[in-house]
């Protein structure tokens, strides 16, 4: 399956947390993953990111974890040497001040500092069975829209390979002509120069020979071939195919330059412009897929 580098996914799971996760990528070399979470759930940072390199090879992720939650339980921390301290305080002051009055709970109660609230949390895996339905959501979203555009993708390479195809037999056709014409001109020029042409066969088929060698395109012509069909078959692969049919554009863009050297052929060189045009296009659309 090929797929785009460039999607959006978005998942959501209610209950005690109700987790929102959008996620958006886009072209990239390598996998780049950015999460972004409130400062007290940092903890699942790591969590988030190995799900995610489990499920996509390529392209710069961007993860948006919202969420809204119920009150905690609140659990009051008492600080009991504080509370020591504070007595063994009040005891001195009373005895220094003849003071009869008792040293209460409640006078206790209203010293600073003694007491502490804080929420009971839920713990980082409690946290991340919570998460994980959300997340697992929104990446699967994302890869739906991510095959989907790489399907309109790949539709427009293959048929801009089709056409390089026909640009390749053409060129296959072409070739043979063009050593035949290089013959007549050739013969012709000598008639022009010799009367007695006759003596001069042999090294007109000569010069034919060397000019049909030094312009041979017909390995270059095998291998764009051979790359058509590597392309095509790319379709079938089941892991990330972006780099292999980057490297196959570069191979076809090397036999093409090849071709345009070797061949002084208005017609082909015409023809060679052209397949690299749509090469140039074939590998911005190869930019973007995984």
């Amino acid at each position: 399956m090929i797929r785009s580098m460039t999607g959006y996914g978005r998942g959501e799971q209610s209950g005690k947390i109700s987790w929102v996760v959008e996620i958006r990528s886009v072209n990239h070399r390598f996998l780049e993953i950015f999460v972004k979470l409130p400062r007290t759930w940092l903890l699942l940072e790591e969590k988030i990111k190995s799900f995610i390199k489990g499920k996509i090879s390529r392209g710069r992720v961007d993860v948006f974890v919202n969420l809204s939650c119920e009150n905690f339980p609140m659990n009051i921390k008492i600080d009991k040497s504080a509370v020591r301290n504070y007595y063994n305080k009040l005891m001195e002051i009373k005895q220094e001040t003849g003071f009869e009055g008792p040293v209460s709970l409640s006078l206790l109660s209203m010293m600073p500092d003694l007491f502490s609230i804080e929420e009971e949390m839920p713990q980082e895996q409690e946290l991340w069975e919570m998460l994980e339905p959300a997340l697992d959501l929104a990446v699967k979203n994302m890869i739906i829209m991510r095959e989907r555009e790489g399907e309109n993708l790949w539709h427009d390479i293959v048929t801009r390979l089709d056409l390089i195809d026909g640009k390749v037999d053409f060129i296959g056709e072409r070739t043979d002509m063009v050593v035949e014409e290089y013959r007549k001109r050739l013969a012709q020029d000598v008639e022009r120069v010799l009367k007695d042409v006759t003596l001069e066969r042999d090294r007109i088929e000569t010069e034919v020979v060397f000019f049909a060698e030094r312009s041979n395109i017909t390995e270059e012509l095998i291998r764009l071939k051979s790359h058509i069909r590597q392309m095509k078959n790319l379709e079938q692969a089941n892991d990330s195919v972006g780099k292999k049919a980057d490297f196959i554009i570069q191979e076809m863009y090397r036999e093409a330059n090849t071709i345009a050297s070797k061949s002084s052929d208005y017609d082909i060189s015409k023809e060679i412009i052209e397949i690299k045009s749509e090469l140039e296009k074939i590998r911005e659309q190869v930019q973007n897929i995984e």
